[in-house]
């Protein structure tokens, strides 16, 4: 009885330090990613297609109708440089640039940065996109 309950204990010992070594290694993994989120288009009037995904890298990035973007949108709404996207403290960060027509998340405008939630909505002129954080996909 006592050589069974040694065996269950170094049973349940090896599973646990596998499972342990397992998420360490998605995690470090995962930080190792030049990904931390993404912005999927779920309304367009034109120029981009439904479900277009933009990933968002560590640098972040420029949104805009200008073509000096990362990202141009085809949208009259949208301004030439409209806002931008960026990595701080493992968050992503939205913040207007300067807008005409400003930068909602939500439903409402934001006067500032914001750090951003997955499942956020984001409106740039009369594009609506998603933001969820970023997972391999590839």
């Amino acid at each position: 009885m006592l050589v069974i309950l040694i065996y269950l204990f170094l049973f349940r010992v090896v599973t646990t330090l596998y499972g342990e070594l397992r998420s360490a290694a998605w995690y470090r993994d995962r930080r190792n990613s030049p990904f931390v989120g993404r912005l999927e288009v779920l309304t367009t009037e034109g120029g981009l297609a439904k479900g277009q995904v933009f990933k968002i890298g560590r640098t972040g990035f420029s949104i805009g109708r200008g073509v000096n973007n990362d990202v141009v949108l085809p949208d009259s709404f949208a301004s030439q440089d409209h806002a931008r996207l960026f990595y701080k403290d493992t968050e992503v960060w939205l913040e207007d640039t300067g807008s005409t027509n400003g930068t909602w998340v939500n439903g409402e405008r934001i006067m500032s940065r914001i750090q951003l939630v997955p499942g956020d909505y984001v409106k740039i002129g009369s594009i609506t996109f998603q933001y969820t954080r970023w997972q391999d996909e590839d």
